[in-house]
């Protein structure tokens, strides 16, 4: 078993993860109902533009994976930086859009800040895998990550949650967002950037694979479908939340600010429980089990309707201990596949398969998106007087099939 990594190293690699979820709240879950309720855009338009700015991400996450894998060790450092700076203008565009042309900042503006996070994304997230070659202490070092990631959620919420309180209009609160993410994210880049040792370069006669061929492999074809699957599960509510809150359950903006942060705050305290947990339990059976019981936890809010906002915070509770296991162990099982891909075929392809997964994350969010507002602009217009009703099955039902999904794909998955 190889030695437990330092405190300092965890801080190091774990605390970007925190500004790097500011913008999240207000990216996933604000932004899109803002362009349909301040900007005018459709439902259907809305998605259609997220999904098309998504869309590109599939030609550069694969391309950025593999110039990664070729490069030298301090591309990761170089890649960090270049993204960090295209993040800038992109958010900027998305959270101030031009007033004669709300449609194409939208699209311009995420496909910018796309481009960017991919950039720091993906070494990011490779990282993991080069910091330990114990499976348990890769698992402590996503938690922590994705224990600051949670903070940084938290504070997503918050900041909406304590601007409308203060009578700040939305386009200040996404404008605030962007600001406090760029004052925390400087020191936090840095920290990581300087404190954490680089991964070892590939050998020289180690070269990468391409993408396709990576399909061939059992363990990474598994894998890819459930994250890709969950990815749609937790999209098409992440994007229905504010509607949901306030046409189905009749609440206001402070009520949906309060629920995101019950949700998360669950998530939180249920890291430490998922951790423990994969010490004794195969991590692959523990993510299934705890996606049947989001499942188990969710369906209710398909029956929920106006002034039923108490009886949606125990739903709030449920779901977010679930989504701890969401955000811990399937990155510790990808630095394990690509432990085993390099055994199998002696090719270091760590940023390649990393690009894999994100791209395909990205394309379930894009999914989910276009799925989520496409559906529920169908519904108002075949039935206007039951719109409502069909938001909370869409909001509820459609990510219960998908995690279903996603269990039945990794049924067969043995590596562990």
């Amino acid at each position: 078993m190889a030695a437990p990594l330092p405190l300092p190293r965890l801080l190091a690699y774990a605390l970007p993860a925190l500004p790097l979820a500011i913008p999240t709240v207000g990216l996933y879950v604000l932004l899109p109902s803002w362009y349909v309720e301040e900007w005018g855009l459709t439902l259907g338009l809305t998605g259609l533009l997220l999904m098309l700015a998504r869309l590109s991400d599939l030609v550069t996450d694969p391309l950025i994976g593999f110039w990664l894998d070729r490069g030298r060790s301090k591309r990761f450092r170089h890649f960090i930086l270049i993204g960090a700076l295209l993040c800038v203008p992109g958010l900027l565009l998305l959270v101030q859009p031009a007033v004669d042309a709300p449609a194409w900042s939208l699209l311009v503006g995420s496909m910018v800040l796309y481009l960017g996070w991919t950039l720091v994304q993906i070494p990011y997230l490779s990282w993991l895998s080069a910091l330990s070659t114990d499976t348990h202490q890769r698992v402590r070092a996503a938690s922590w990550r994705e224990g600051f990631g949670l903070m940084g959620l938290l504070i997503s919420a918050l900041l909406p949650a304590i601007g409308l309180w203060l009578g700040a209009t939305t386009s200040q609160v996404l404008l605030g967002i962007a600001l406090v993410t760029l004052l925390a994210g400087v020191p936090a880049l840095a920290l990581l950037l300087k404190r954490t040792p680089l991964p070892k370069p590939a050998a020289e006669h180690s070269k990468p694979g391409h993408w396709r061929v990576l399909l061939h492999q059992r363990p990474v074809r598994m894998l890819l479908g459930g994250w890709f699957f969950n990815g749609i599960a937790n999209g098409v509510p992440a994007v229905l939340f504010p509607l949901y809150i306030s046409r189905t359950l009749a609440g206001t903006e402070r009520d949906r600010g309060l629920m995101i942060l019950v949700y998360f705050g669950a998530a939180i305290l249920s890291l430490p429980l998922w951790l423990q947990l994969s010490r004794y339990i195969p991590k692959v059976d523990i993510w299934r089990w705890a996606m049947l019981f989001a499942v188990a936890a969710f369906l209710p809010a398909a029956l929920l309707g106006a002034g039923d906002l108490t009886l949606f915070i125990p739903i709030c509770v449920l779901t977010g201990l679930a989504l701890g296991a969401d955000l811990s162990l399937p990155h510790a099982l990808q630095a394990d596949v690509c432990d085993w891909d390099h055994r199998q075929t002696g090719l270091q392809r760590r940023g390649l398969l990393f690009a894999c997964w994100n791209a395909a994350n990205k394309l379930a969010l894009a999914l989910a998106a276009l799925l989520g507002l496409g559906l529920l602009q169908l519904a108002e217009t075949l039935s206007p007087a039951q719109a409502n009703t069909w938001l909370a099955l869409i909001y509820a039902g459609v990510p219960c099939v998908m995690k279903v999904v996603a269990v039945v794909r990794l049924r067969s998955y043995s590596l562990n």
